[in-house]
């Protein structure tokens, strides 16, 4: 591809706004050229001139403006030619638009959202609350689920409360989660991004410490949260333990078996606290751990039962060895391998944002954005032409086949935002690509679902655009790009290396242009020795064939001689330089090896133009080159252009 492509390419990188705005207003700057009616500003030209011409900053004589302005003139009829022949409506290209259209909403949304929670969720973590609840179990998606039962019996709990009872005393009479029979409702401390509830962990951090919070709905039902202590945060803490099982269902006997068991465990660690990895791999009864000396994992507040978590986090220096501790599980004996206080925020971010993205909070960061968003702007929804899309869809569409075509000359809008519509058409086309993505059996819900992913992606895409004027132009640089590559890529570039017969034609009108520089017709001999060598040189001298000589010298898998001929220019071979255009046989050279090499010259070959298949990629790029120059020729003739002289010559320094 020769310069005019490459600067093509260059100005797609280049798009500013799309032309469709430019139209509407130039925003008060001054035009500087038309192309098809639509206006070109000054400013969008001198942002694309130096973002393009890195090298050129204080460059504006007139001579660099012109031959900027025809590039950008002849990018212009190119768009509007794509726009023309509606290249963004093929498959291939709606295709590859939404993609990267998706990725870079997506970049941008978590850059703005998902950043903001990550750092909120990297604040909390550096405190740790101690944390209660009085709770009413129920799944309040569930059909006739008592939600109201539920609350009413959690508004009689605060009543009692509020006048002094104890929680503990409340949660034993009230709550439904009995796990913690000594001490009632205890959850233990916890941190940020260890509930997995995003409302119960927003209450147990916005509720006071020492006070309680108002009614709770969590996905598990609905409580009442006591913050009952707060503490600068643990940082994470690296053990190994040794385990002997008891279970929940162990007989007081069995109890007192593994309590004997561990106790003697202890006292060998205590007399050789080395042997900790060995004892462990020998006795401990968590398998997984004891096949690596009893190591687990690094954990944080609230990850493993209490009395583990705090006999491993109360242990000061790694070696320490906490004396035996009981859990649900049995007996542990814990050691300390390493304690490390929480990263800084630019450290854990990635690990955080990904924690959130993978949990149902990042649902719900983004339907509170789009909720906000359709306060924000003009919002409106068409329930009829919802409808009316959904009666074009048949068991082809849970089949994933079904096709746009099929809702062909339906353009009713089904939302809009702001000056945005988002019609029937932009749905199918929706439907079109992304009905693989769900595999629901049931069309309604199908759809219901590719809708609100379709109406939640636009509102967020018009939001951004609104507010980041660099988000906007690099959309619109996809929007533009895109199609126009396709049609270059269909118009120019595929057919310069498919249309053989044009290709053919174009070289035989322009062979004299692609030539040979004189070459050398030579043979050159590398022989295994002297002796050797001095035969092959008198066969060579009576012109034996090379078929011949290796046929006689290289036999039973000895290889004697190599021949290499060949057209040669100058300077590819050094020895055959050395002859200096002689026809006949060179001297010997002897090679470090000891091998003998001489070489041939057969003839001086004139300059002659290389054959088609020899300058094939040069002869290409030339075709191509014609070919968009025509083209560009057809498209002044198409589209009228119009530049503002005032207006140029007020760039010029």
């Amino acid at each position: 591809m020769k310069m005019n492509i490459f600067k093509t390419l260059m100005l797609l990188a280049g798009l500013l706004l799309i032309t469709s705005v430019n139209a509407q207003s130039t925003g008060g700057n001054e035009v500087l050229f038309t192309v098809a009616g639509q206006p070109v500003t000054k400013e969008e030209f001198l942002y694309v001139y130096k973002k393009n011409n890195p090298d050129k900053q204080n460059d504006y004589s007139k001579e660099s403006l012109d031959e900027y302005l025809d590039l950008y003139i002849n990018f212009k009829l190119k768009v509007a030619e794509a726009r023309a022949e509606r290249i963004d409506t093929t498959e291939k290209v709606r295709e590859e638009l939404q993609k990267y259209g998706d990725q870079l909403i997506k970049s941008n949304f978590d850059k703005e959202v998902l950043e903001a929670a990550a750092l909120k969720m990297y604040n909390r973590q550096q405190s740790e609350r101690l944390v209660y609840h009085i709770m009413i179990a129920i799944d309040a998606s569930a059909p006739g689920a008592d939600t109201t039962g539920a609350i009413n019996k959690l508004k009689a709990a605060a009543e009692r409360l509020k006048k002094g009872e104890d929680f503990g005393k409340v949660a034993a009479e009230v709550s439904t989660d009995k796990t913690n029979a000594t001490d009632p409702g205890l959850i233990g401390w916890i941190t940020a991004g260890q509930i997995p509830d995003a409302n119960f962990e927003n209450a147990a951090f916005e509720t006071p410490v020492g006070t309680n919070s108002n009614i709770v709905k969590s996905k598990f039902g609905y409580h009442i949260i006591k913050v009952a202590k707060e503490r600068p945060s643990s940082g994470t803490v690296t053990v190994a333990h040794i385990l002997i099982k008891t279970g929940k269902e162990a007989k007081p006997e069995d109890i007192t078996k593994a309590k004997v068991k561990i106790d003697s465990l202890y006292n060998l660690v205590k007399s050789n606290p080395a042997s900790f990895e060995e004892l462990a791999g020998r006795y401990s009864e968590d398998k997984v751990s004891a096949a690596n000396g009893g190591k687990l994992e690094a954990f944080g507040t609230g990850k493993m039962v209490l009395p583990f978590q705090e006999a491993a986090f109360a242990l000061k220096n790694p070696g320490d060895i906490a004396a035996p501790v009981q859990t649900t599980f049995g007996y542990h004996i814990i050691k300390l391998i390493e304690k490390k206080p929480n990263g800084t925020f630019a450290e854990v971010k990635d690990e955080l944002k990904g924690k959130i993205e993978r949990s149902p909070e990042y649902k719900t960061l983004r339907t509170d954005f789009v909720e906000k968003v359709k306060t924000k702007y003009p919002f409106t929804e068409n329930s009829e032409a919802k409808k009316e899309m959904l009666a074009k869809l048949d068991s082809s569409f849970v089949k994933n086949t079904w096709l746009m075509s099929q809702a062909a000359n339906m353009n009713k809008t089904m939302f809009s935002i702001g000056n945005r519509n988002f019609t029937q058409s932009d749905m199918a086309s929706y439907l079109e690509i992304n009905q693989r993505v769900s595999r629901d059996k049931n069309i309604e819900e199908k759809y219901n679902k590719l809708y609100t992913q379709a109406l939640e992606q636009t509102l967020i895409e018009y939001d951004l655009s609104e507010r980041n004027i660099d988000f906007k132009r690099l959309l619109q640089e996809y929007r533009d790009g895109l199609p126009l590559f396709a049609m270059l890529e269909r118009k120019i570039w595929s057919k310069g290396s498919t249309d053989t017969i044009g290709l053919k034609n174009y070289y035989e009108a322009h062979k004299n242009e692609y030539m040979w520089e004189e070459r050398i017709d030579a043979t050159i001999y590398t022989c295994a020795d002297v002796k050797t060598a001095k035969a092959v040189r008198k066969l060579a001298g009576k012109n034996q064939s090379d078929k011949s000589i290796m046929e006689k010298f290289n036999v039973d898998s000895t290889e004697l001689v190599t021949i290499k001929s060949a057209l040669f220019l100058p300077g590819q071979d050094s020895n055959v330089d050395l002859l200096n255009k002689t026809v006949g046989i060179g001297s010997d050279i002897l090679n470090a090896n000891g091998s003998i090499t001489f070489v041939k010259i057969n003839k001086i070959v004139a300059p002659a133009p290389k054959t088609l298949d020899e300058a094939r990629g040069y002869v290409i790029s030339a075709y191509q080159d014609q070919l968009e120059k025509q083209w560009i020729e057809e498209l002044h003739k198409k589209y009228p252009v119009s530049v503002n002289e005032k207006v140029f010559n007020s760039m010029v320094r």
